[in-house]
């Protein structure tokens, strides 16, 4: 066999295990299993949908978002802190999703998936360039690939974030690795700008990560780790001692440590509404989280079953679990530093875990979890790592067949493959998903408030109550599922919505969803003035609540504050360029305040934003246009009107009016009659017909219909005018005087 005209070895034929040694030897093929075996355990996700979990926030409900990719956009990303986090290269691609795929979720899910693929890649080739265990490595990545706890960061479109900082964490650690193997920069490395400048594709990585994830800011340890396993950089020849080794090295991560700390300042800043205050959760009730979450996530990793989103924090956990878990810890950091010199890739492996779980273990916690499957993304590579080049040591050292260990691999990667397809189907909506997290979890209010939150959406409204009320069981102060509630009576007409809005405030005051209820809930009353004051404050909280801008320009103008109500429509036109409804709403304001130029270019914008022709927005216009003398196209307007809606009076008298301006008399005639036989009362028509048919010669019915008009309206001077100037020039009797008025 031959390949370029080399010949090419042929796998071996001694056996299994031969054939498996002979196909992990092959990067290129090791990278193809890779990608395979992860779309077949992940191809579930594909059909996925988007969930009611963050995803409204990320990509569903967020208007810059589902603009696309655009130069506001990117100006957007780089300055939000929507979300209460600051990751712009997180913002763009999503950003990218929309105008590459459109809206909906397949596209999104695509792009998760590929990015998991190449980051197992991506690991498999950092771990065999370190290390030169082509075998190990793959294992390894196989691991990270297909890991059932991994599922929540893949599935979820809102952890794009993950899985995209995790790509630029890795190609820092493939650039560091290729650096420090092509120069050996042990143990004295550059100083100053030409430091800076070998570093700068790692450095370029790493901030690039940050810009996806804060989570990143661990990786100067992750290096220190790498240069103590497999690197070596730690020992080494020379008569320089450990102690200033170790020193140089430290000193050398300076730039990343300076990244690091900037994107920690950023993040906390960003973050400082959502970081739960120290009175809410004492520091001890903190750290004791922080030692359970430890081992649980251990736990996850060796049986990862009963997987839920999300884990809600109990606030104080047993003290003897608590105790258990800090023992379990202390124990297997105390093994790992005994084998330091035997086994170092325990210590790196072991502390790579531990290290890149502290800024979310939740010592400074932020929303409502206890952990998260997401966090574990990259730490468990760390457990990974020490797992399999230890259990492949012992299994040399004991001289063991090495079918065991294939059989070993096989069997784990089987299991692991079939839990990730089982898990990965839960993520198909939000009703399975948090069904299968309520099930797997106690008192999960979060989860069962969410299924509410689905049937809701598709009008289910006595189940999602139920649901709603189930949550509320498991916490009463729970301001989501009051509100809910709240919006649930809203929506059955119940008047009392107003008091489950106020109770979720009660609970929760900054809740945006409750401040705009209770605007709507206002208007609704007729209190315009409350109604604009809880608008405003719903959009301190989430200034992208586009629905929030119109809802409040719209009580504005009951309050004729028409200046205010236009600025207001204009913010959320930003946010909805194809709302018809607010165009039309924007028109009506400017038409009050006399600017009917503007008026009628925001009719015709909400026409072309209709996906149905809505016959008010052709009347509107027509009225705008008729106003303006622009008398042709207003006729067009009211044509078209009619032709959406045959029985409307008031169309065909304004068609009417607008023919006789026209000297279209005979249609005018015919117009203004069939508005009169659709409403009889109607001495508009009635007068304009009048003097249709007056022009027209016919002055005997002329008359009757200007006297048709004073009957119907008494003060009516014009018609009586007109009457009075018809009757001399017939020297017709005249009609009864006028009452006094």
């Amino acid at each position: 066999m031959f390949s370029n005209g080399k010949p090419v070895a042929l796998p071996p034929s001694e056996g299994p295990v031969a054939r498996l040694r002979w196909l992990t030897t092959r990067p290129w093929l090791v990278c193809l299993f890779l990608g395979a075996l992860t779309l077949l355990c992940f191809w579930p996700v594909t059909r996925a949908g988007f969930i009611n979990y963050d995803d409204q926030e990320y990509v569903t409900e967020n208007p810059q978002v589902l603009t696309g990719l655009t130069w506001n956009g990117v100006v957007w990303s780089f300055y939000s802190t929507h979300a209460s986090n600051w990751h712009p290269l997180t913002w763009l691609s999503h950003m990218l999703d929309v105008s590459v795929f459109g809206p909906g979720p397949f596209g999104p899910h695509i792009i998760n998936l590929l990015l998991h693929i190449a980051n197992s890649i991506l690991l498999f080739l950092v771990l065999s360039r370190m290390t030169a265990a082509v075998g190990r490595s793959a294992i390894v990545a196989a691991l990270f690939a297909i890991h059932p706890v991994h599922v929540e960061s893949v599935a979820w479109i809102s952890e794009r974030k993950d899985v995209l900082s995790t790509f630029f964490f890795l190609l820092a650690l493939m650039s560091y690795v290729r650096l420090v193997q092509r120069r050996l920069l042990y143990p004295t490395p550059p100083r100053g700008l030409r430091a800076l400048d070998d570093y700068a594709l790692p450095l370029a990585c790493h901030a690039l990560g940050l810009m996806c994830k804060p989570m990143l800011v661990t990786l100067p340890c992750v290096l220190l780790l790498l240069d103590f396993w497999p690197l070596g950089r730690v020992s080494g020849p020379g008569e320089t001692s450990w102690a200033r080794r170790v020193g140089l090295l430290v000193l050398e991560k300076a730039p990343f440590l300076t990244l690091s700390t900037v994107s920690c300042l950023v993040t906390v800043w960003v973050q400082r509404g959502a970081i739960q205050p120290i009175q809410a959760l004492p520091l001890p009730e903190r750290v004791a989280n922080a030692l359970v979450s430890y081992a649980r996530y251990c736990g996850k990793a060796l049986w990862p079953t009963a997987l839920a989103l999300p884990y809600p924090h109990p606030g104080r956990w047993p003290a003897e679990q608590v105790i258990l878990a800090a023992l379990l810890l202390a124990a297997v950091s105390v093994w790992v530093w005994s084998l330091r010199r035997t086994h170092p890739f325990l210590l790196t492996g072991w502390f790579w875990f531990l290290g890149t779980l502290v800024p979310v273990i939740g010592l400074v916690q932020v929303g409502i979890q206890s952990m998260a499957d997401r966090y574990t993304y990259i730490p468990l590579i760390g457990l990974f790592i020490a797992g399999v080049w230890f259990i492949a040591q012992e299994l040399g050292r004991r001289r063991l067949r090495p079918a065991l260990g294939c059989a070993i691999t096989l069997a784990t990667l089987a299991i692991c493959g079939m839990l990730t397809r089982q898990q990965s189907a839960y993520w198909h909506d939000s009703e399975k998903l948090f069904l299968h997290s309520a099930a797997v979890t106690e008192n999960n209010y979060v989860a069962l408030s969410n299924v509410g939150g689905s049937l809701f959406e598709r009008q289910r409204l006595d189940e999602a109550q139920h649901y709603f009320q189930r949550a509320l069981q498991a916490n009463p102060t729970f301001a989501d599922a009051i509100n809910s509630i709240g919006a649930i009576r809203a929506a059955k007409g119940d008047d009392e919505s107003a008091e489950w809005f106020r109770k979720a405030l009660l609970f929760q005051p900054g809740h945006a969803k409750a401040l705009f209820n209770m605007g709507n809930a206002m208007s609704k009353r007729g209190d315009y003035t409350a109604a604009v004051d809880y608008f405003r404050s719903s959009l301190k909280v989430n200034p992208l609540n586009y629905e929030a801008h119109n809802n409040l320009a719209c009580a504005l103008v009951k309050l004729r504050r028409l200046e205010d109500a236009t600025a207001h429509y204009q913010l959320a036109l930003e946010g909805k360029k194809d709302d018809a409804l607010i165009y039309k709403n924007l028109a009506s304001a400017l038409a009050d305040q006399g600017r009917l130029d503007e008026a009628i270019l925001n009719l015709k914008q909400a026409l072309r934003c209709q996906k149905t022709n809505d016959p008010s927005t052709h009347y509107s216009l027509g009225l705008a246009l008729a106003i303006r003398d622009r008398w042709e196209e207003a006729i067009q307007q009211y044509t078209e009107t009619l032709r959406l809606t045959p029985a409307n009076a008031e169309a065909e008298y304004n068609l009417g009016y607008a023919l006789r301006v026209r000297k279209r008399l005979d249609e005018a005639a015919a117009h203004l009659a069939q508005a009169i036989q659709l409403r009889p009362e109607f001495p508009l028509a009635h007068y304009n017909l009048g003097c249709v048919l007056a022009d027209q010669g016919r002055r005997e019915e002329a008359v009757a219909h200007l006297r048709e008009a004073l009957r119907q309206k008494p003060d009516y001077h014009e018609a009586a005018q007109k009457l009075l100037t018809l009757e001399a020039e017939t020297n017709l009797i005249l009609p009864q005087p006028l009452p006094a008025r």
